[in-house]
């Protein structure tokens, strides 16, 4: 809050007339520094009790945090009402499996938590009965819960992973960072350890994201339902050549709801750029009528071409492995399209010729795009220094479109 000079307080009869509403107003102006509103919340008892929302509303629950709530009943009362999110880690020691597990059991009875963030442990941590408590449902948090976020987390197998995500029946967003499993999709399910009927597909499911893990499993039990989830959102930045025919049947059922794409396609040599292109090819775009953002992963333009194009040769690549992007976007159906970014790796200018920028126009000029507000560029791999010759090399190729003055953004990493 600061020092400086001392100034006298209002008399009760001014601050006992301000309407309660102006205090919530205006501390929760705070709400994203919790310094300020912890020295906010010692100035009286009503300041205290606006502030601790705000303080407590996301929470990293470690062992002597959990032990002080559970060891103060006024803590249980004026604190664990507020928990909307919870982070569980990271770097557990198998040493440490007696408290992981009594925090695991903790948190799943707590009654307002909507996110959860689970991060860097293995479920071989996991006592056989808490195992068997998660994977059946059993607690408050399985009715509650809108998002869990899962990052460097080691399963048995994808069957156990599936099932733990089926509990939580009004999930809405379900992110996968660096999650491993040992055994495939289809292995045979441990009559010890997991469900032997994991529930249908989650009715409120509505977000997916996917990076650094295998989508195989993932897109097949999803598609592997009577019912297709009613995903609004899909991000899948790290498709292998093999996984993209089926990334792209999974795409034709999501018509009806899909509103946000994110796309990234793995190339491990040269070699893989037909076959990518080929099932790409097969990407149907117009089929999503609400789509309202295309964002584009892993465009790794440093390596195309390898050598200069030769004098009245055509400028784009015949050995791109980009020749799918602008057919690929040809293919969109939305009117309601507002935002295209394009994540690229870029060293010299050159390699931009990778990308047909002439084919690039035709499709932003489309009347269809009439709502696009945003055509963004972010680039990495670049020299430091470079950035404004980076945004005239892209502006230049880009000149044929009237919106690039407008929509047009170039960023960096």
């Amino acid at each position: 809050m600061g020092s400086g000079t001392p100034t006298t307080s209002l008399p009760v009869s001014i601050t006992s007339r301000l309407a309660p509403e102006f205090y919530d107003q205006f501390l929760d102006e705070f709400h994203s520094s919790r310094s300020t509103l912890a020295s906010c919340s010692s100035v009286c008892k009503q300041w205290l009790q606006i502030c601790r929302p705000h303080l407590f509303v996301s929470v990293n629950l470690r062992p002597d945090f959990v032990r002080f709530l559970r060891a103060s009943p006024h803590a249980l009362a004026t604190i664990v009402p507020y928990i909307r999110n919870v982070g569980l880690g990271g770097g557990w020691m198998r040493e440490q499996q007696d408290e992981f597990n009594d925090i695991i059991l903790f948190t799943i009875t707590l009654e307002h938590v909507r996110k959860i963030q689970m991060e860097t442990w293995s479920w071989s941590y996991l006592a056989p009965a808490t195992a068997t408590t998660l994977l059946e449902g059993q607690g408050t948090i399985f009715q509650t819960l809108k998002v869990l976020d899962l990052k460097f987390i080691h399963f048995p197998s994808f069957s156990i992973l599936r099932s733990l995500a089926s509990q939580f029946t009004r999930l809405e967003e379900l992110a996968f960072d660096n999650v491993t499993w040992d055994s495939p999709a289809d292995d045979a399910l441990d009559p010890e350890t997991e469900c032997k009927d994991p529930p249908p597909i989650l009715p409120k499911f509505q977000k997916l994201a996917v990076s650094a893990c295998s989508n195989t499993p993932v897109v097949l039990w999803l598609s592997g339902t009577e019912e297709s989830a009613p995903l609004r959102s899909l991000h899948l930045p790290e498709i292998l050549p093999h996984e993209v025919s089926l990334v792209g049947k999974f795409l034709s059922t999501l018509a009806s709801s899909l509103e946000t794409l994110e796309l990234g396609f793995l190339t491990h040599n040269h070699e893989d750029a037909p076959a990518i292109q080929d099932a790409v090819g097969e990407i149907d775009l117009s089929l999503h009528a609400e789509l309202r953002t295309i964002r584009l992963h892993q465009l790794s333009l440093y390596q195309f071409p390898s050598t200069p194009p030769t004098p009245g040769s055509s400028p784009l690549a015949e050995t791109s492995s980009y020749l799918w992007l602008v057919p690929f976007l040809s293919r969109v159906g939305s009117s309601e399209l507002t935002e295209i970014t394009f994540n690229i790796w870029l060293g010299r200018e050159r390699q931009l010729d990778s990308i047909d920028w002439n084919g690039l126009v035709k499709v932003l000029v489309n009347p269809l795009f009439s709502k696009l507000e945003l055509v963004h560029f972010h680039v990495r791999g670049i020299q430091e220094g470079l950035d404004d010759q980076v945004r005239g090399w892209i502006s230049l190729r880009l000149r044929d479109w009237e919106g690039a003055q407008e929509c047009l953004q170039v960023s960096f990493q």
